[in-house]
């Protein structure tokens, strides 16, 4: 049933979007008013399960290209990111540079080749997609059981502190990769598991209502991210946003969020830059009196204004910030469509 899978995967990535700019927003906000709020809160309890599940989601059609001719998947993946990356790094580093630096060359070239070894938070998973991709292709050959268990040691050194490398994308790597070789490993039986459990909507809801209450105790108790605990964790988590995708995905009038599911890189590489304009006007004028209500409305602008912007652009000049030109894909790559942000639509799908 390859329609109804698209549908849930694109519903399970918006929430997790959601809940990513959701995170940078209230944080972000709660530095600048030197306040938290409810919202904190809520970002606090999603987060063993938020990028284990977002890497999850990445790698389950991974099986479909990375055993590919290596040119295809050089061109599609590793140079695919590469290029949103760089593109938007330098976009980033333009727009959110402290005042005065944009204007000064050599700090601002500085800062973008420090940006090549050591990314920025808010264009950070898409550094962590490159580097997950390379190393999937390079180890595919590799007995998966060996892989999953040696990425899962990883994980639990670096959860007990044993392992600091002083470098993000190093600790980043062992803190997540061993979910998205999940992803790329289960994906036969995660598009079984959805195929069987279709029509169980009562019981799925109870199964997540468990879930969620399980993860607020770890977290309550302030042991979630404790060797094991938090594997666990986050591997249940990545299995309950699949799961909340499959039961999203059949209210109508949620549609909106597969939409954002669908755009998910599009919001990823643009919200930076409308959510930190919006933190600052709402922490100078003080409008919004709740600081969780501003921490919402900053995560729905952030998540509007991508796709508001996406749409405007989309048939102008300016669509190379989210269409990597013909020009700059390598020669006689397998599949020569478009190399956009956006997967193939569904059928039936009217979603741009």
């Amino acid at each position: 049933m390859p329609l109804e899978r698209i549908n849930w995967v694109d519903h399970a990535k918006g929430v997790c979007i959601i809940l990513i700019v959701a995170a940078y927003a209230s944080l972000g906000y709660a530095d600048m008013i030197r306040q938290t709020s409810w919202m904190n809160g809520v970002i606090t309890w999603a987060e063993p399960a938020l990028l284990p599940a977002f890497f999850f989601l990445s790698a389950l059609f991974l099986n479909l290209s990375v055993f590919g001719p290596g040119k295809h998947f050089l061109d599609r993946k590793i140079l695919h990111f590469t290029y949103f990356y760089l593109v938007w790094l330098v976009i980033q580093s333009l727009m959110l540079a402290p005042a005065g630096s944009a204007t000064a060359p050599f700090a601002l070239m500085g800062s973008i080749l420090t940006a090549l070894v050591s990314p920025p938070d808010s264009l950070l998973l898409v550094y962590m997609l490159i580097v997950f991709h390379a190393v999937t292709r390079l180890s595919r050959f590799l007995s998966p059981q060996k892989v999953f268990v040696s990425a899962a040691l990883l994980q639990v050194a670096f959860a007990t502190g044993w392992i600091d490398t002083g470098w993000i994308v190093a600790n980043q790597f062992g803190a997540w990769f061993v979910f998205f070789f999940s992803g790329f490993v289960a994906a036969p039986h995660v598009f079984e598991f959805a195929d069987r459990v279709m029509g169980h909507t009562r019981e799925l809801w109870n199964v997540l209502l468990g879930w969620a209450v399980a993860n607020a105790a770890f977290v309550t108790l302030n042991v979630s991210d404790l060797p094991l605990i938090s594997l666990a964790l986050g591997l249940a988590g990545a299995a309950a946003i699949v799961a909340l995708g499959l039961q999203l995905s059949r209210i109508k009038w949620l549609a909106v969020l597969g939409h954002a599911g669908r755009h998910c890189l599009v919001i990823y590489l643009t919200f930076a830059i409308p959510v930190t304009v919006l933190q600052q006007a709402l922490a100078i004028n003080g409008r919004i009196g709740d600081a969780g209500l501003a921490c919402l409305a900053i995560t729905l602008g952030g998540v509007a204004l991508p796709l508001i912007f996406h749409r405007m652009v989309r048939a102008t000049p300016l669509n190379f910030v989210y269409q990597r030109p013909r020009s700059l894909r390598l020669r006689n790559a397998r599949n020569h469509s478009k190399a956009s942000l956006l997967p193939p639509p569904p059928a039936s799908s009217s979603n741009a």
